[in-house]
């Protein structure tokens, strides 16, 4: 039957997140139906709504691996009953999927309006350097605020999904930035922290945006908030990925550092704000970019007096000297330094080099005490965690200052 939908407003058909169709205020939506099949048969046809696909093109979408008796039946049983998942929201009885030859399509002379769709559209518009900031700065928003979530989230898995997610996705990354780009420029900087926020809830794995958040609580002057995304954010890659911050992260955190102090004259107030809060016993742990100017530091030091300093690398392996997964790593790195920090000197400097990796600066001591101070580390690890099934490995070295 025609439809004569054109007397009312368009369907809403939201896919970035939840899957749900609205019709006029009527609405049927993924989460109130458990029938996975039937939602993904729709997500297909309605992404592809401008493609004629065939019987084929949806057996081996729906049943890649599975070898059906008889294929067709099962497909146009589906079908049957995708339709009458509709049923609900066909209020001017619409036909929502045409068959035609052997062929399946979306009935697109139903005004529809879907978020993907607008999504890309909003996106190349922002995009278009030709336009006047505030258009662009509009179409930004709304492409933005449309993506709720990844494409079909329910469905990721899915062989079909999986290009069309990613692309989706890098689109979203790629928008997000670009748009922060134009805003940094007219110092937007509550507009960058909304929107960037949003964005680390979808991509928490991306250090750009990471840094750009960092950056925005520093031009803010909220170098409290800088610290403890910083804070966060370097355990997080630390503990997911098993890797070292960036040296654009890290050079973020000594523009935190820098930004915290105002101009002071008073040399006890400086002298006090430069102790430690408590007074604490074992080795002084710091972020990587410190250790850095530590290391140089000290080097010159040793270099001038003709002191030894020697520097240490101490890894953790699995049984097969292989980097431990991630969900094992963590809690053993925890472990490792509580050892560090019962074994070592106040005078001894330590960071986290990587996933896996502590280095540690030994000052004023011989190659044989340095060996000694490492096997003590080891020892007090595995007394603490006799069940531990990884392998502690440490190099060391006497630092050489060629300045």
């Amino acid at each position: 039957m025609e439809s004569n939908h054109n007397k009312s407003t368009p369907i809403q058909i939201s896919m970035l997140g939840s899957f749900a169709i609205d019709n006029n205020g009527t609405k049927i939506e993924e989460t109130a139906n458990r029938s996975k099949k039937m939602w993904n048969l729709l997500g297909f046809i309605i992404s592809h709504r401008n493609k004629h696909l065939s019987q084929t093109d949806y057996i081996d979408m729906l049943w890649p691996d599975e070898d059906s008796a008889n294929p067709v039946n099962a497909l146009k049983t589906l079908l049957s009953r995708s339709r009458h998942l509709l049923d609900p929201i066909a209020i001017h009885n619409e036909n929502f999927i045409l068959s035609t030859q052997g062929s399946y399509q979306w009935n697109n002379k139903i005004p529809c309006v879907i978020d993907i769709e607008e999504f890309e559209r909003f996106s190349k518009m922002a995009n278009d350097e030709t336009l006047a900031e505030e258009e662009r700065i509009l179409y930004y928003k709304q492409a933005l605020d449309l993506y709720k979530g990844d494409f079909m989230t329910k469905h990721a898995t899915e062989l079909w999904v999986i290009p069309l997610s990613t692309y989706y996705h890098n689109l979203y990354v790629d928008t997000a930035k670009n748009f922060f780009r134009l805003l940094s420029k007219l110092n937007a900087y509550d507009t960058i922290e909304y929107y960037c926020s949003k964005a680390l809830q979808i991509e928490r794995f991306d250090e750009t945006l990471h840094c750009i958040f960092i950056q925005t609580m520093i031009d803010q002057g909220n170098s409290f908030a800088a610290l403890n995304h910083y804070e966060q954010t370097t355990n997080f890659l630390y503990t997911n990925l098993g890797v070292k911050p960036s040296k654009e992260l890290r050079e973020q955190y000594l523009s935190i550092i820098r930004t915290q102090k105002t101009l002071e004259t008073d040399l006890n107030i400086i002298q006090n704000d430069l102790k430690e809060a408590d007074f604490k016993m074992g080795p002084f742990f710091c972020e990587y970019c410190i250790f850095k100017e530590t290391y140089r530091l000290i080097a010159r030091q040793a270099s001038r007096e003709g002191r030894s300093v020697y520097l240490c690398l101490l890894t953790v392996y699995d049984a097969n000297d292989e980097i431990p997964s991630l969900n094992k790593l963590d809690a053993a790195m925890k472990r490792l330094e509580t050892a560090i920090n019962s074994s070592l000197r106040r005078g001894d400097v330590v960071s986290r080099y990587s996933g896996a990796q502590y280095v540690i600066l030994l000052p004023n001591i011989t190659y044989e005490d340095g060996g000694m101070v490492m096997e003590r580390i080891i020892k007090q690890y595995y007394q603490a965690n006799r069940r531990s099934i990884l392998r502690l490995k440490y190099k060391l070295e006497q630092i050489v200052n060629d300045e």
